[in-house]
């Protein structure tokens, strides 16, 4: 009878502690940058609750496993393993969470990332639609405004515009003999796909009166992917129709996608397709291979 009573005695005082005897499964998303992109990828994680657990409770458990960092090698941490959750909670929807130092270390679009990687985290939790984030207690500021973000939402995915990225994109000259360089600022939200932002940018044109279009303005991007350093890019048919035949028109068009593609920290190489076919004829070039940038012709 003693032990029975003894053992009835310590559920109960588990009951108190951890909200009753069971407890349960639930998966939550987790977000890590990209390996070779400047992109969020999810992993679904299942974490142990107790029934009456909060919101507050399960993003605490969320960002554990931020800074636990990917199970999955396509991924990387985007905090630093050494950072502590030094407090969480969640009033009215917005979840105040304050990280120690390491966490505002990342700079640029590293920062932004960070930043994302915790807005898509705990916004995917039932009972969270924002975020505020603190560093030792004191709100996360700008590091070019110096002014406090607030409240961080979904819909605040660009996170101000102080927070840009710039690319290089070469153009030809007005007589298709050289590529020109022309660095534009791209904002945040586009710098997460940064391949993808460089070709659309090639698209719309040079802004220089002195440079030409590579890429005709019917031109649509039909994908564009990055594996092992090589960009993966399919035009749909305008790429080439709409392009000279002649071979300066095409060595034009080509490295201007190339060079611009490679100037990006994940790009190596180019392999061009078009309508998702490889080896396409398109002048003199046959576009079977992942192409190299070309700094002969950049003037």
């Amino acid at each position: 009878m003693k032990k029975i009573i003894s053992i009835l005695v310590a559920c109960s005082m588990l009951m108190i502690l951890f909200g009753g005897c069971s407890s349960e499964k639930t998966s939550v998303s987790i977000y890590f940058k990209d390996v070779q992109t400047n992109s969020l990828n999810k992993e679904e994680r299942n974490v142990k609750i107790s029934q009456k657990a909060s919101a507050a409770d399960i993003a605490k458990l969320a960002v554990a496993e931020l800074i636990r960092g990917p199970r999955n090698e396509k991924n990387r941490e985007v905090i630093d393993g050494e950072a502590k959750l030094l407090s969480l909670a969640v009033n009215d929807g917005v979840a105040t969470v304050n990280i120690s130092k390491h966490f505002s270390q990342k700079k640029g679009v590293e920062g932004l990332l960070l930043r994302l990687s915790m807005i898509n985290t705990l916004c995917s939790i039932d009972g969270i639609d924002g975020i505020v984030i603190q560093v030792e207690g004191e709100p996360l500021v700008s590091e070019s405004t110096g002014k406090e973000y607030g409240v961080l939402s979904m819909d605040d995915i660009a996170l101000n515009a102080e927070d840009n990225t710039t690319v290089k994109l070469y153009f030809p000259d007005k007589n298709g003999e050289k590529l020109i360089l022309e660095e534009r600022t791209v904002d945040a939200q586009n710098a997460l796909s940064l391949e993808k932002t460089v070709v659309s940018e090639l698209i719309k044109g040079p802004r220089s009166k002195k440079l030409s279009p590579s890429i005709s303005g019917e031109t649509k991007l039909l994908g564009i992917e990055t594996k092992d350093k090589v960009c993966y890019v399919n035009f749909s048919s305008e790429f080439k129709t709409k392009t000279n035949s002649g071979s300066a028109a095409t060595t034009m068009t080509l490295y201007s996608v190339v060079n611009s593609l490679c100037a990006l920290d994940s790009v190596d190489s180019v392999q061009i397709l078009i309508n998702g076919e490889n080896g396409v004829e398109f002048g003199n070039f046959v576009l079977d291979i992942p192409y190299e940038e070309n700094a002969n012709l950049v003037e």
